[in-house]
């Protein structure tokens, strides 16, 4: 089940997945508690493996953070986070979303129909990313 969720509580998987190597790197992010962000969880048996969390600007938005617990990958779970965080921009008449994706998740990005944008650069200390994008119909 997904619901909207508070940034707080993307911390803890954002710290075990995206920061597992990096534990004096921030969890928080700046937009984080934006008025017009958003966080999405999905839970299972009440515990949330999977968060994604979106920052508006204008009538693009910005997807960040997504992150699935290592036992829950491979099961569709950042996909449906990814499909429901677009279903409710659509439905605001978002135009655009965007993200500067990790290399090893361009793929994952590219079958939810995400184009490379540009070379591939660093993100310092995390590693090497690509933007992506997506438009609206």
């Amino acid at each position: 089940m997904i619901k909207l969720i508070n940034a707080t509580n993307t911390f803890p998987l954002r710290r075990a997945v995206l920061r597992k190597n990096l534990p004096n790197e921030p969890h928080e992010f700046n937009g984080d508690f934006d008025e017009s962000t958003f966080h999405l969880g999905f839970y299972e048996n009440d515990e949330i493996i999977g968060i994604v969390t979106i920052l508006k600007n204008g009538k693009i938005a910005q997807l960040r953070g997504m992150a699935v617990a290592d036992l829950h990958q491979g099961k569709g779970v950042g996909k449906q986070l990814v499909l429901e965080a677009e279903m409710i921009l659509k439905k605001e008449n978002f135009s655009r979303i965007w993200m500067n994706a990790r290399e090893n998740a361009v793929p994952f990005y590219e079958k939810l129909g995400y184009r490379i944008e540009g070379d591939l650069f660093v993100i310092k200390p995390i590693g090497f990313h690509y933007l992506m994008s997506k438009e609206f119909n």
